[in-house]
């Protein structure tokens, strides 16, 4: 029998000691930063509910923004957070867009303070057989947990799906589990996505 396993996540922010005050000095420590830094930064915004302004995605874009760099943080919020499979492949991306071709690099701006994710994933306790059991497992856990099976999972993979898809298909449930996979998870808060997600697997 192929049962669901609902686990969550929870994050505790670490201050790296690591702060800057410029583009350049931005650019040098993103080539060199941890994994768990880029993440916290960049999820941040997803795993909190939307904790920045909904016009910049990330931290990183966030302070772009209000340091004079409006280009750069649309560039950078406009980086596909869930497309990609991979950290390394997020950093890249980034430092393509600082090395493009930037006035300002060395201006004074406000500090950015690098903070690492440490992250702990934890059984929820809640299991599911079939689709009825899985809608109920949905309304019991908390909006971390789908950001563990949506977001996390995908990295921990190394594959553009995530673990409620993936069960899915392994019940014959194709057509729900592309559904899922099409939810725009940038666009919604981690309710409306549960509810999205109880709407497909309704229907």
């Amino acid at each position: 029998m192929n049962v669901f396993v609902f686990k969550s996540e929870l994050w505790t922010a670490q201050y790296t000691g690591i702060k800057v005050n410029t583009l350049a000095a931005f650019t040098r420590v993103l080539k060199e930063i941890d994994d768990d830094t880029i993440y916290y930064h960049l999820y941040r915004n997803l795993f909190e509910y939307h904790f920045l302004p909904t016009d910049y995605g990330n931290s990183f874009a966030y302070w772009m923004a209000e340091n004079g760099f409006p280009v750069l943080a649309e560039k950078f919020s406009a980086i596909d957070l869930i497309e990609c499979v991979c950290i390394s492949d997020l950093r890249e991306a980034m430092l393509n867009i600082l090395h493009s071709g930037i006035d300002g690099f060395e201006r004074i701006c406000k500090p950015f303070y690098f903070i690492r994710a440490v992250r702990k994933v934890v059984d929820t306790g809640v299991r599911a057989k079939d689709i009825e059991e899985f809608k109920e497992g949905l309304n019991k856990v908390g909006v971390h947990s789908l950001f563990h099976h949506l977001v996390t999972s995908r990295l921990v993979h190394g594959e553009p799906t995530n673990d409620f898809s993936r069960w899915l298909r392994s019940i014959g449930e194709e057509e729900k589990a592309d559904r899922i996979e099409k939810i725009d998870l940038m666009a919604y808060s981690l309710y409306e996505v549960r509810d999205r997600i109880l709407r497909i697997l309704e229907s």
